[in-house]
C-alpha cells in the first residue's frame, strides 16, 4: 500500500516524529501515522493538522486527567488576556534571551535553530521563538494550544499532542529544548527531564525551570490549601481564583504578578495555575543540577530565577574541530 501525502502541518514536522514507545520513525498511511518499519502495532491520528502521538500504555502519558483538564480550562478561560504570567507577547520574546536563558543565548542565537517548547500550554512562546528566527515545535499533552487559538499550517511553527515523559521525537532533534514550569506537573519530574535531555543535539541546550522547594511554613500551608482546591469542580476553582486574586499582594508569585502591576483577571490566572492542577512537585537547585549530570549534560548555568538551569550537551568531535 502506498504512502499518502502527509496530513501533518507544517509538513516538515512529520520527519521528526517517532513512536513514543519503540522509537521507530513514523509515516502517513491511510490517514494515520504508523511506524515506517514492521506491520501491526500502534497508530496515531492527525486531527486538524496536529499529530496526536500519545503513548497508549499510559493513556494520556501519565498526565493524570484532572491535571490535564485543569490546564485546558486555564487555556480556555484566560486565552484573551493581554498578559499571561505578567508578560505580553513582546515581553515573552524578550524573556527568551539574555540572563534568564544563560550567557550563551542572545537574540541572534536563534536564527536557523530548531526549538522544542516542551509543555507549551497557551502556546504564546511558540510565536516568540519564531519571531527570533527559530523553527519551533510545541509539545503538549492536552489541547491547550488549540483552545488558545493555535491553528496548524505551513510555516516555522508546529504543535504535537504528546507527553514530556515519552516525547515522540527522534533523539538529538533540537538545538534547544525549553520547558518552563512544566515537568513539576508530571508524576515524575526527573524522568521527564531525562527524556527531554535525549532530544538535545550535540552543542545544544536544555533549559528547565521547576517550582522551588520553599520553607516548611509555605510548603505546609499551600500543601494543605491545595489538598482542598485540587478536589473542587472547575467552575468553583475559577470563582475561587478570582476571589483570591488579592493574595498576590502578600504572597510572592514566581512571575512577580500582583495587583499593583496586573489586572484582577491576570492575577486570577496566576492563582488558578497554582491551586487547580493536582500534580505539582517542588525541587531544589542541587536536585535539578543532579538531573543534568545524570543526563550527561555539561556547562550547567544557574539562572537568576530559583531552580532555573540551562545545561548544554558537549559538541561532537566534528564541531569541536570546525
Amino acid at each position: 500500500m502506498e504512502n499518502h501525502p502527509s496530513l501533518v502541518r507544517p509538513s516538515w514536522l512529520e520527519a521528526l516524529l517517532r513512536c513514543p514507545e519503540s522509537g521507530r520513525a513514523l509515516r502517513t498511511l491511510d490517514g494515520r501515522l504508523v511506524p515506517q518499519e514492521g506491520s501491526g502495532g500502534p497508530s496515531w491520528g492527525v486531527l486538524r493538522g496536529i499529530p496526536r502521538v500519545l503513548p497508549g500504555r499510559e493513556g494520556r502519558g501519565g498526565g493524570e486527567p484532572r491535571t490535564v483538564a485543569a490546564f485546558e480550562r486555564q487555556s480556555r478561560r484566560y486565552v484573551h488576556l493581554r498578559r499571561i504570567f505578567g508578560k505580553d507577547p513582546q515581553a515573552m520574546a524578550a524573556n527568551l534571551h539574555g540572563p534568564r536563558m544563560g550567557s550563551r543565548i542572545d537574540a541572534s542565537w536563534y536564527a536557523g535553530k530548531r526549538v522544542l517548547d516542551a509543555g507549551c500550554g497557551h502556546g504564546r512562546y511558540l510565536h516568540a521563538f519564531a519571531s527570533l528566527g527559530a523553527e519551533v515545535v510545541g509539545l503538549d499533552i492536552g489541547e491547550g494550544p488549540e483552545l488558545a487559538g493555535y491553528v496548524a499550517k505551513e510555516g516555522p511553527v508546529g504543535v504535537v499532542q504528546g507527553s514530556v515523559l515519552a516525547p515522540p521525537f527522534a533523539p538529538e532533534s533540537f538545538d534547544l529544548v525549553f520547558s518552563d514550569g512544566v515537568i513539576h506537573h508530571t508524576p515524575d519530574a526527573r524522568a521527564a527531564y531525562l527524556a527531554l535531555a535525549r532530544l538535545v543535539r550535540p552543542g545544544g541546550a536544555l533549559y528547565i525551570w521547576v517550582y522551588p522547594r520553599e520553607g516548611w511554613v509555605r510548603e505546609t500551608v499551600f500543601g494543605l490549601g491545595r489538598a482542598v482546591t485540587t478536589r473542587l469542580p472547575g467552575p468553583l476553582v475559577r470563582a475561587l481564583s478570582f476571589a483570591l486574586a488579592p493574595l498576590t499582594l502578600g504572597v510572592r508569585s514566581y512571575s512577580g504578578t500582583n495587583l499593583t502591576n496586573a489586572t484582577w483577571r491576570e492575577c486570577a490566572q496566576v492563582v488558578h495555575d497554582w491551586i487547580a492542577p493536582p500534580l505539582q512537585s517542588h525541587h531544589t537547585q542541587d536536585e535539578v543540577e543532579g538531573w543534568a549530570r545524570e543526563a550527561g549534560l555539561t556547562h550547567c548555568e544557574t539562572l537568576p530565577i530559583p531552580t532555573g538551569l540551562t545545561a548544554w550537551r558537549r559538541p561532537d568531535s566534528a564541531e569541536l574541530g570546525a
